[in-house]
Protein backbone atom coordinates (compact mmCIF):
# COMPACT_ATOMS: atom_id res chain seq x y z
CA UNK A 1 0.00 0.00 0.00
CA UNK A 2 1.37 3.03 -1.04
CA UNK A 3 0.67 6.48 0.96
CA UNK A 4 0.26 9.37 -0.45
CA UNK A 5 1.16 12.96 1.04
CA UNK A 6 1.45 16.45 -0.82
CA UNK A 7 4.74 18.63 -0.45
CA UNK A 8 4.55 22.39 -1.56
CA UNK A 9 3.12 22.28 -5.21
CA UNK A 10 5.26 22.47 -7.44
CA UNK A 11 3.19 24.39 -9.76
CA UNK A 12 2.80 27.07 -6.93
CA UNK A 13 6.12 27.03 -5.05
CA UNK A 14 4.57 29.34 -2.39
CA UNK A 15 1.54 27.23 -1.67
CA UNK A 16 2.36 26.01 2.28
CA UNK A 17 2.37 22.92 3.69
CA UNK A 18 2.47 20.95 6.75
CA UNK A 19 6.37 20.11 7.91
CA UNK A 20 7.35 16.81 8.92
CA UNK A 21 10.03 16.00 11.27
CA UNK A 22 12.88 14.14 11.29
CA UNK A 23 11.94 12.53 14.21
CA UNK A 24 8.55 12.24 12.94
CA UNK A 25 10.04 10.66 9.90
CA UNK A 26 11.75 8.49 12.05
CA UNK A 27 9.18 7.50 14.44
CA UNK A 28 6.97 6.72 11.34
CA UNK A 29 9.79 4.02 10.11
CA UNK A 30 10.07 2.31 13.26
CA UNK A 31 6.19 1.41 13.81
CA UNK A 32 6.07 0.60 10.31
CA UNK A 33 9.26 -1.45 9.66
CA UNK A 34 9.43 -2.85 6.61
CA UNK A 35 11.58 -5.60 8.16
CA UNK A 36 8.68 -6.44 10.11
CA UNK A 37 6.26 -5.91 7.53
CA UNK A 38 8.17 -8.26 5.25
CA UNK A 39 8.15 -10.78 7.73
CA UNK A 40 4.81 -10.70 8.96
CA UNK A 41 3.45 -10.97 5.51
CA UNK A 42 5.84 -14.07 4.38
CA UNK A 43 6.22 -11.33 1.08
CA UNK A 44 8.56 -8.65 -0.32
CA UNK A 45 7.38 -5.76 0.11
CA UNK A 46 8.14 -2.16 -1.55
CA UNK A 47 6.38 0.77 -1.14
CA UNK A 48 6.54 4.66 -1.44
CA UNK A 49 6.15 6.55 1.70
CA UNK A 50 6.01 10.29 0.50
CA UNK A 51 5.27 11.95 -2.74
CA UNK A 52 5.29 15.35 -3.65
CA UNK A 53 2.91 16.60 -5.55
CA UNK A 54 4.24 15.43 -9.39
CA UNK A 55 6.77 13.01 -8.17
CA UNK A 56 5.94 9.38 -6.83
CA UNK A 57 8.94 7.48 -5.57
CA UNK A 58 9.17 3.78 -4.94
CA UNK A 59 11.09 0.89 -4.51
CA UNK A 60 11.24 -1.85 -6.80
CA UNK A 61 12.19 -5.03 -4.94
CA UNK A 62 13.73 -7.00 -8.02
CA UNK A 63 15.83 -10.35 -7.38
CA UNK A 64 19.03 -11.53 -5.47
CA UNK A 65 22.14 -12.17 -7.24
CA UNK A 66 24.00 -15.49 -6.91
CA UNK A 67 27.09 -13.53 -5.17
CA UNK A 68 24.38 -12.58 -2.10
CA UNK A 69 23.72 -9.24 -3.28
CA UNK A 70 20.49 -7.46 -5.08
CA UNK A 71 19.46 -5.91 -7.89
CA UNK A 72 16.46 -3.53 -7.05
CA UNK A 73 15.65 -0.43 -8.18
CA UNK A 74 14.27 3.10 -7.35
CA UNK A 75 11.73 4.25 -9.39
CA UNK A 76 10.63 7.90 -9.73
CA UNK A 77 7.33 8.60 -11.51
CA UNK A 78 6.79 11.81 -12.49
CA UNK A 79 3.71 14.08 -13.91
CA UNK A 80 3.52 14.41 -17.78
CA UNK A 81 5.94 16.70 -19.29
CA UNK A 82 8.10 16.65 -15.65
CA UNK A 83 11.83 15.44 -15.94
CA UNK A 84 14.41 14.77 -13.22
CA UNK A 85 17.91 14.72 -13.59
CA UNK A 86 21.44 12.52 -14.42
CA UNK A 87 24.10 12.25 -11.29
CA UNK A 88 25.39 15.13 -13.49
CA UNK A 89 22.79 17.65 -14.36
CA UNK A 90 24.61 19.95 -16.57
CA UNK A 91 24.16 23.55 -16.56
CA UNK A 92 20.79 24.52 -15.95
CA UNK A 93 19.44 21.44 -13.66
CA UNK A 94 19.34 20.44 -9.85
CA UNK A 95 21.82 17.40 -8.81
CA UNK A 96 20.20 14.74 -7.22
CA UNK A 97 21.48 13.47 -3.78
CA UNK A 98 20.49 10.34 -2.26
CA UNK A 99 21.00 9.21 1.51
CA UNK A 100 20.46 6.01 2.51
CA UNK A 101 22.44 5.59 5.69
CA UNK A 102 19.26 4.81 8.05
CA UNK A 103 18.86 1.63 5.95
CA UNK A 104 19.26 -1.95 7.71
CA UNK A 105 21.38 -4.77 6.89
CA UNK A 106 22.81 -2.91 3.93
CA UNK A 107 26.58 -2.80 3.59
CA UNK A 108 26.28 -0.34 0.15
CA UNK A 109 24.16 0.67 -2.25
CA UNK A 110 25.85 1.32 -5.87
CA UNK A 111 23.18 3.12 -8.23
CA UNK A 112 23.63 2.33 -12.02
CA UNK A 113 22.72 4.89 -14.22
CA UNK A 114 20.92 4.72 -17.12
CA UNK A 115 21.64 6.97 -20.32
CA UNK A 116 19.47 10.19 -20.04
CA UNK A 117 18.10 12.82 -22.36
CA UNK A 118 19.45 15.57 -23.38
CA UNK A 119 17.44 18.81 -22.70
CA UNK A 120 17.76 22.59 -23.96
CA UNK A 121 16.85 25.14 -21.72
CA UNK A 122 17.34 28.87 -22.24
CA UNK A 123 20.19 28.15 -24.70
CA UNK A 124 21.55 25.86 -21.88
CA UNK A 125 21.89 22.06 -21.56
CA UNK A 126 21.12 19.49 -19.30
CA UNK A 127 20.78 16.04 -18.53
CA UNK A 128 18.15 13.59 -17.07
CA UNK A 129 14.45 11.48 -17.67
CA UNK A 130 11.13 12.56 -18.50
CA UNK A 131 7.95 11.28 -16.82
CA UNK A 132 9.68 8.64 -15.26
CA UNK A 133 13.21 7.12 -13.98
CA UNK A 134 14.40 3.78 -12.95
CA UNK A 135 17.40 3.46 -11.57
CA UNK A 136 18.65 0.04 -11.02
CA UNK A 137 20.16 -0.16 -7.10
CA UNK A 138 23.24 -3.04 -6.75
CA UNK A 139 22.97 -3.44 -3.03
CA UNK A 140 25.10 -5.90 -0.71
CA UNK A 141 23.64 -7.00 2.70
CA UNK A 142 25.53 -7.00 5.51
CA UNK A 143 24.27 -10.50 6.39
CA UNK A 144 23.33 -12.07 3.03
CA UNK A 145 20.77 -14.57 5.37
CA UNK A 146 18.97 -11.15 6.84
CA UNK A 147 16.01 -9.16 4.98
CA UNK A 148 17.10 -5.80 4.01
CA UNK A 149 15.29 -2.71 4.86
CA UNK A 150 16.29 -0.03 2.67
CA UNK A 151 15.20 3.70 3.18
CA UNK A 152 16.05 6.57 1.80
CA UNK A 153 15.87 10.41 2.08
CA UNK A 154 16.14 11.88 -1.93
CA UNK A 155 16.54 15.58 -2.85
CA UNK A 156 16.29 15.91 -6.79
CA UNK A 157 14.74 18.69 -8.46
CA UNK A 158 11.74 18.43 -11.02
CA UNK A 159 11.00 20.87 -14.12
CA UNK A 160 8.80 21.66 -16.38
CA UNK A 161 8.41 25.74 -17.40
CA UNK A 162 9.91 25.95 -14.06
CA UNK A 163 12.40 24.36 -11.75
CA UNK A 164 11.85 22.99 -8.23
CA UNK A 165 13.86 21.32 -5.69
CA UNK A 166 11.66 18.04 -4.51
CA UNK A 167 12.38 15.94 -1.06
CA UNK A 168 10.77 13.00 -0.54
CA UNK A 169 11.01 9.46 1.65
CA UNK A 170 11.03 5.83 0.38
CA UNK A 171 11.72 2.51 2.16
CA UNK A 172 11.03 -1.30 0.93
CA UNK A 173 11.69 -4.56 2.62
CA UNK A 174 13.81 -7.00 0.64
CA UNK A 175 13.82 -10.63 1.42
CA UNK A 176 13.88 -13.49 -0.34
CA UNK A 177 14.85 -14.52 -3.45
CA UNK A 178 12.66 -11.98 -5.27
CA UNK A 179 12.20 -12.34 -9.17
CA UNK A 180 13.20 -10.61 -12.31
CA UNK A 181 11.63 -7.25 -13.08
CA UNK A 182 11.65 -6.86 -17.00
CA UNK A 183 11.37 -3.25 -15.77
CA UNK A 184 15.02 -3.30 -14.07
CA UNK A 185 16.27 -5.10 -16.59
CA UNK A 186 15.66 -2.51 -19.87
CA UNK A 187 17.04 0.03 -17.72
CA UNK A 188 20.39 -1.84 -16.91
CA UNK A 189 20.48 -2.28 -20.75
CA UNK A 190 21.39 1.60 -20.90
CA UNK A 191 23.88 1.54 -18.64
CA UNK A 192 27.53 2.52 -19.42
CA UNK A 193 29.69 0.79 -21.75
CA UNK A 194 33.40 1.06 -21.37
CA UNK A 195 35.10 3.07 -24.46
CA UNK A 196 38.08 0.44 -24.14
CA UNK A 197 36.63 -1.89 -25.83
CA UNK A 198 35.01 0.41 -28.52
CA UNK A 199 38.25 1.39 -30.29
CA UNK A 200 39.31 4.61 -28.40
CA UNK A 201 42.89 4.73 -29.27
CA UNK A 202 44.23 8.11 -27.25
CA UNK A 203 42.85 10.88 -25.24
CA UNK A 204 44.34 13.91 -24.56
CA UNK A 205 43.70 16.94 -22.40
CA UNK A 206 44.90 20.88 -22.29
CA UNK A 207 44.08 22.80 -19.77
CA UNK A 208 44.76 26.93 -20.25
CA UNK A 209 44.16 28.89 -16.92
CA UNK A 210 42.11 31.68 -17.05
CA UNK A 211 41.45 34.99 -14.94
CA UNK A 212 39.12 33.06 -13.07
CA UNK A 213 39.63 29.04 -13.59
CA UNK A 214 40.69 26.97 -16.80
CA UNK A 215 39.79 25.96 -19.84
CA UNK A 216 39.41 22.51 -20.90
CA UNK A 217 40.02 20.85 -24.34
CA UNK A 218 39.64 16.92 -24.14
CA UNK A 219 40.29 15.54 -27.69
CA UNK A 220 39.47 11.63 -27.81
CA UNK A 221 40.80 9.63 -31.12
CA UNK A 222 37.59 6.97 -31.18
CA UNK A 223 34.95 5.96 -33.94
CA UNK A 224 31.70 7.69 -33.78
CA UNK A 225 29.37 6.67 -31.29
CA UNK A 226 26.12 7.57 -32.42
CA UNK A 227 24.14 10.40 -33.51
CA UNK A 228 24.73 13.94 -31.66
CA UNK A 229 27.29 12.91 -29.52
CA UNK A 230 27.99 14.85 -26.73
CA UNK A 231 31.18 14.45 -24.28
CA UNK A 232 30.16 15.04 -20.39
CA UNK A 233 33.29 15.94 -18.55
CA UNK A 234 34.04 15.01 -14.90
CA UNK A 235 36.67 15.83 -12.45
CA UNK A 236 35.73 13.55 -9.28
CA UNK A 237 36.94 14.21 -5.58
CA UNK A 238 37.93 18.07 -6.86
CA UNK A 239 34.61 19.78 -6.23
CA UNK A 240 35.14 22.03 -9.52
CA UNK A 241 32.76 23.10 -11.60
CA UNK A 242 32.22 22.18 -14.93
CA UNK A 243 29.93 24.33 -16.98
CA UNK A 244 29.86 26.01 -21.06
CA UNK A 245 30.77 23.14 -22.28
CA UNK A 246 30.53 22.11 -26.10
CA UNK A 247 31.62 18.97 -28.26
CA UNK A 248 32.03 18.56 -31.89
CA UNK A 249 33.69 16.14 -33.64
CA UNK A 250 37.24 16.91 -36.40
CA UNK A 251 37.59 13.77 -38.52
CA UNK A 252 38.49 10.52 -36.24
CA UNK A 253 38.82 12.69 -33.04
CA UNK A 254 35.52 13.95 -30.89
CA UNK A 255 36.60 17.11 -29.03
CA UNK A 256 34.97 18.67 -26.00
CA UNK A 257 35.24 22.13 -24.33
CA UNK A 258 34.54 23.70 -20.71
CA UNK A 259 35.29 26.02 -18.35
CA UNK A 260 36.49 24.95 -14.98
CA UNK A 261 36.45 27.12 -11.80
CA UNK A 262 36.57 26.37 -8.30
CA UNK A 263 33.53 27.54 -6.05
CA UNK A 264 36.18 29.18 -3.77
CA UNK A 265 37.83 31.00 -6.01
CA UNK A 266 41.12 29.91 -5.84
CA UNK A 267 43.49 28.38 -8.35
CA UNK A 268 42.23 25.42 -10.07
CA UNK A 269 44.93 22.37 -10.62
CA UNK A 270 43.71 19.25 -12.69
CA UNK A 271 45.18 16.01 -12.49
CA UNK A 272 44.87 14.46 -16.11
CA UNK A 273 44.58 11.05 -14.80
CA UNK A 274 41.49 11.67 -12.91
CA UNK A 275 39.85 13.53 -16.03
CA UNK A 276 36.52 11.06 -16.30
CA UNK A 277 34.30 11.73 -19.47
CA UNK A 278 31.14 9.99 -20.41
CA UNK A 279 30.15 10.23 -24.48
CA UNK A 280 26.96 10.41 -25.18
CA UNK A 281 24.20 9.60 -28.40
CA UNK A 282 20.77 9.00 -28.49
CA UNK A 283 21.30 5.69 -28.27
CA UNK A 284 24.27 4.78 -25.83
CA UNK A 285 26.59 6.23 -23.12
CA UNK A 286 29.99 4.97 -23.29
CA UNK A 287 32.48 6.09 -20.07
CA UNK A 288 36.66 6.17 -20.07
CA UNK A 289 39.04 7.71 -17.64
CA UNK A 290 42.06 9.33 -17.85
CA UNK A 291 44.04 11.51 -20.58
CA UNK A 292 47.78 12.97 -21.32
CA UNK A 293 48.96 16.24 -22.09
CA UNK A 294 48.34 17.63 -25.57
Amino acid sequence: MAVRMTTPNASAPHTSAPLITRSAIAALFLALSPVAAALHSGAVQAQSLFASSVVEAEILPGWRNADGSRMAALRLRLDAGWHTYWRIPGDAGIAPRFDWSQSQNIASIEPIWPRPMVFSQNGLQSFGYEDELILPLRITPVNANRPMAIMGTLEIGACRDTCVPVDLTVRGALRGQGESDSRITASLEQAAESADGLGLRRTTCRVEPQSRGAELTLRATVPQMGRNEEIIMELPGSGYWISNSRTWREGGDLVAQARVRDPARGPVGINRSAVSFTILTQDRMVTSRGCVGG
